[in-house]
């Protein structure tokens, strides 16, 4: 029970340390300053290394529920978030999955590979067909007027590689951290699985 609460604390705290990144945003596409790239994924892809993927899903969902109570229960902002939940938990579990089958070279390629394909995949289908045409709904606009394009170029110029880029930055930074921190995730996941004698 000890070892459960210690680390429901943890995935909180990497709940709230990816809320403070989301704040923390900056666009990279001046035809698109909407889109904006924030690091909140790096504590949630730790938080699954730490504690395994349902933990890591559980951060996550934690972080993007936070997100939507501090910003506002607004239909756009429920569907935002909904979509960040969905997209951080497409890039997490390929990465995950490969890297705990070891880290070699291969394994991280493959995984961070897999991670921002499954996101941009995912992001670019769920815009076209979702996403997008519910902003339009809810604010009234045809899409000309909202984007000044038609939604498949905004989804093949804005959306696709603003995720491969997003992707690609995100990755850089887990990587750099992963490699600091490999010592240290080991010996935490190692002292989590001990089991100790019940009195």
């Amino acid at each position: 029970m000890h070892s459960n609460a210690r680390k429901m604390v943890a995935v909180a705290m990497f709940a709230a340390m990816g809320l403070v990144l989301q704040y923390i945003a900056f666009p990279v596409m001046p035809a698109f300053g909407f889109l904006k790239i924030d690091f909140s994924d790096v504590p949630v892809i730790l938080s699954m290394f730490l504690f395994g993927p349902i933990s890591g899903v559980l951060t996550a969902f934690l972080r993007s529920f936070l997100h939507l109570i501090t910003t506002g229960l607004a239909p756009q902002n429920i569907v935002g978030d909904v979509a960040s939940f969905l997209a951080t938990t497409c890039y997490c579990l390929p990465v995950y999955y490969f890297f705990n089958k070891g880290t070699n070279l291969r394994n991280k390629v493959v995984g961070t590979f897999l991670g921002v394909f499954s996101m941009t995949l995912f992001m670019s289908v769920a815009n076209y067909f979702v996403i997008t045409p519910l902003y339009l709904r809810f604010f009234q606009l045809s899409v000309t007027e909202m984007l000044g394009m038609p939604l498949a170029n905004y989804v093949v110029i804005g959306i696709l590689p603003f995720n491969l880029i997003k992707g690609g930055l995100v990755s850089a930074v887990f990587l750099i951290l992963h490699t600091k921190l490999l010592p240290w995730i080991s010996r935490k996941r190692d002292q989590s699985t001990v089991h100790y004698p019940m009195n």
